[in-house]
């Protein structure tokens, strides 16, 4: 513990809180002999590469998991003195190629001008993914889209937003995506197609006049309600082979781990509850927020049990989750065991 800190990698996302609403149980336990209603907790250690063996786990075991409610430790707040309920999160579904063309690197001098180069096929594909404005050009990508109403669109304004300030944080010279949306509403609540990696060829120093045999990049999406990871795959691979230039294969294969988008419906039940303890808690109400990260299980369990789960976490943006000096608050790991103390006796009639 340094500075009023948890410090290590994991401790804000997600052991800290994962812990939280042990201890709350531990705590309400002690005081009181029993918990206020029945639970069970459920941990998987696969969220950060996409849970891809829990699905059948799940489906193997769904009488065990059977809930009224669901809530995950898994997410965050808004800022240490002003809580949030994040009510959407994006699905994800990725894909890695490859361009081929000859059995070999060849002497660009020798053979440039009579065959294909797969590095300028692979820039080609990758160009018509995407336009100068940042639309998605890969037909049939948004068909499935839930647009923003002007009710979402309000409360997402709503949330405070200093674009300046987000422009000089991350060191860019200015925002870019779909135009039409403000860079909220695009962060949250529109899809993506992003390149994750791309090679190929001579990367060393100096000069090599080589003419590659292949190049490959990665790319994912991530996906909004009510896109599916599958069928944005087949869109995905449809529109790399129509777009492969003469003289070169394309490869397309999956990437492992995928999402289906989640979305809390209006006026959802334990998300109401969850916004009423927050409101105790901080002395404020939330923040209604949605992020563009993925969490698997909020929608393999919704799609086993028909539950929305609430996300109920208490991780900050700042905490520098995934880095080697990641920390998370001793205040926010305070506050989140009141929450959740307070939680569970409001939902056993107790406050």
């Amino acid at each position: 513990m340094v500075d009023g800190a948890v410090r290590g990698r994991g401790a804000s996302d997600d052991k800290g809180g994962m812990l939280i609403p042990i201890l709350a149980a531990e705590a309400l336990l002690a005081s009181d002999g029993k918990l206020p209603v029945n639970v069970k907790f459920f941990f998987e250690g696969q969220e950060e590469i996409g849970s891809p063996t829990l699905q059948a786990f799940i489906t193997h075991n769904s009488d065990l998991l059977e809930a009224d409610m669901i809530f995950s430790a898994d997410g965050g707040q808004w800022g240490e003195d002003q809580p949030s309920m994040i009510t959407g999160l994006k699905g994800l579904v990725g894909c890695e190629m490859t361009v081929s063309g000859a059995s070999g690197d060849q002497h660009s001098g020798m053979q440039g001008g009579g065959i294909a180069n797969p590095i300028h096929a692979l820039s080609h594909i990758i160009a018509s993914m995407k336009d100068l404005n940042g639309d998605i050009n890969v037909a049939g990508f948004y068909d499935d889209v839930v647009e923003l109403s002007i009710h979402d669109r309000q409360t997402i304004a709503e949330v405070p937003f200093d674009e300046d300030a987000y422009i000089k944080k991350l060191g860019v010279p200015d925002v870019f995506g779909e135009m039409g949306f403000t860079t909220p509403e695009r962060l949250w609540a529109r899809p993506t197609l992003e390149l994750n990696g791309i090679w190929g060829g001579y990367q060393g120093e100096g000069t090599k006049t080589v003419l590659p045999a292949k190049a490959s990049a990665k790319i994912t999406c991530r996906l909004v309600a009510n896109q599916n990871p599958e069928q944005i795959f087949v869109l995905l691979k449809k529109h790399i082979e129509e777009n492969t230039p003469r003289g070169v294969t394309a490869d397309i294969s999956r990437l492992p781990g995928s999402a289906d988008p989640f979305l809390v419906p209006s006026g959802h039940n334990s998300s109401q509850i969850a916004a009423e303890v927050l409101s105790e808690v901080y002395g404020k109400a939330p923040y209604k927020v949605r992020i563009g990260g993925s969490i698997p299980v909020m929608s393999m369990l919704l799609k086993e049990l028909g539950v929305h789960a609430t996300v109920f976490a208490f991780g900050l943006d700042d905490e520098k989750i995934h880095a080697p000096n990641e920390f998370f608050r001793l205040s926010s790991f305070r506050r989140g065991q009141e929450a959740y103390c307070e939680l569970l006796q409001k939902l056993g009639g107790k406050n």
